[in-house]
């Protein structure tokens, strides 16, 4: 079974819940896409089966934690990409 699929829907649904609760806490919104935004919380989990954090999904991840510092959810760009393009990356 690959990492993928030994995340569940009920994992997905709750962490999606808790990115809308921080986002909404530090002044953000998350993509009003649902259906993206939770494909976005499943490859967060994901990352956090195999490497043992929630590295961005949308960034290339060293596997190694110090080394992926930068790309952990909220990652460093993400204001910058908000304020860049609307949305972070």
């Amino acid at each position: 079974m690959s990492a993928e699929q030994s995340v569940s829907q009920e994992q997905i649904d709750k962490l999606y819940e808790q990115l809308q609760k921080d986002a909404r806490s530090g002044g953000y919104y998350l993509n009003p896409d649902v259906e993206f935004t939770k494909s976005l919380a499943q490859g967060l989990l994901t990352n956090e089966k195999r490497y043992g954090y929630q590295a961005c999904p949308c960034r290339l991840s060293a596997g190694i934690k110090e080394q992926d510092l930068d790309i952990i959810c909220p990652c460093d760009y993400r204001d910058a990409d908000v304020v860049e393009h609307g949305t972070c990356y």
